[in-house]
């Protein structure tokens, strides 16, 4: 198994990118949700920009993986909201 070249090494832009556009195709995300994470890791590298590849990579899936959560969250409430209109549809007929 071949190690990943972008990972090794120092923090640079363009290995940076490369490495987000890689980890955005394997994590399926859309449009809307890319631009989240433009948004979310432009403004950690603003805050403390990564020394490393390897821990650019950890603040990268913390990041994904926190989009994927508010996704699941997203889903859950709207399965609840339409029980709940079921539910309510229920009691009417009676």
């Amino acid at each position: 198994m071949a190690k990943d070249s972008n990972l090794k090494g120092k923090y640079t832009e363009s290995k940076d990118k490369k490495k987000d556009a890689a980890m955005l195709k394997k994590a399926g995300l859309d449009k809307e949700d890319k631009a989240k994470f433009e948004k979310m890791d432009k403004a950690h590298g603003n805050k403390k920009k990564p020394k490393t590849m390897k821990e650019d990579e950890k603040i990268d899936k913390g990041i994904i993986k926190k989009i994927k959560k508010q996704h699941a969250k997203h889903e859950k409430s709207e399965s609840k909201k339409e029980e709940r209109r079921e539910d309510a549809k229920e009691r009417r007929k009676k």
